[in-house]
């Protein structure tokens, strides 16, 4: 995969405002992200789609499931050679699910965290797909990235690292990239409301935001209402919770696997980013 000079140059340093106090994204995934291992062989950072009929104990087959979801919602029909664009690609699972089904596709994935790029491209070449897929170090709310550039833009599970309730900017960019009659999908855990039941609830998602390094889910309101803004039309929303419920239900077995094998009987040091990784499904 050829880039321009501008694609290229897309890394730009983060400010220091966007760096979360407690734990830095890059020192985050940095130490905790070769733990997603225990999760998905593939290094899928994402929850699983469950498709009826299929086998809920499977958890790497609902994940890949959850990729050609993303993929069908792209629209890419009647494109000979798309150009995507993942935005916080995390270790290019989802890159690589799509390598593999659309073979004349040019792949880019874009994420903050240097061990995330060093290692994706080591797993794109063990793939064979290395030379179509690319992953850069940037800011994904603010590429210089050229505009209208792709067909299809996506955010799996990375939306909600981005800045505001409503996600403004991370909305515009991806609408600034889009070439006419593109796509852009967005898989991820937003807020229904700006309330909270109770005092426990509203503790306990300020843990789990605290513990995977996020400063607020999206507001499913403002986010819609901000795209419509934006100049986005045909705006579709899919509550997924069922759907995604049957790979949640492996995170209790998950984690007393990983701790029993890492913790217990492992060697490896447990920091305090491992510890929230561990934490934060909980």
């Amino acid at each position: 995969m050829t880039l321009s000079p501008r694609e290229e140059a897309v890394a730009k340093p983060v400010p220091a405002a966007h760096v979360v106090p407690q734990i830095g994204l890059e020192q985050y995934y940095r130490e905790a992200g070769p733990d997603y291992a225990a999760w998905s062989r593939e290094f899928n950072m994402h929850f699983g789609y469950y498709r009826t009929g299929a086998n809920p104990l499977r958890r790497e087959t609902m994940l890949e499931q959850m990729n050609a979801e993303v993929l069908a919602r792209l629209r890419l029909e009647g494109i000979v050679e798309p150009r995507l664009l993942d935005l916080g690609c995390g270790l290019g699972a989802t890159l690589r699910s799509f390598a593999r089904r659309l073979p004349q596709a040019w792949l880019l994935g874009i994420t903050r965290v240097p061990w995330q790029v060093e290692n994706a491209r080591a797993l794109n070449h063990a793939a064979g797909c290395g030379e179509r897929v690319r992953v850069l170090e940037g800011d994904y709310e603010e590429t210089v990235l050229p505009s209208a550039s792709y067909d299809g833009v996506y955010a799996l599970e990375s939306c909600c690292h981005a800045h505001g309730a409503d996600k403004g900017a991370l909305l515009a960019e991806a609408h600034r990239l889009l070439r006419p009659g593109g796509h852009f999908i967005v898989a991820d855990g937003f807020l229904a409301r700006d309330w909270f039941a109770n005092a426990l609830q509203q503790h306990i998602y300020r843990k789990l935001c605290d513990c995977w390094v996020i400063e607020q889910l999206a507001q499913l309101d403002l986010f819609k209402t901000r795209m419509k803004e934006l100049g986005f039309t045909d705006i579709t929303i899919e509550h997924l919770q069922m759907r995604v419920a049957p790979s949640v239900a492996h995170i209790p077995w998950v984690t007393l696997k990983f701790l029993l094998t890492d913790v217990v009987f492992g060697k490896s040091k447990m920091t305090r980013a491992r510890w929230n990784n561990v934490l934060a499904p909980a």
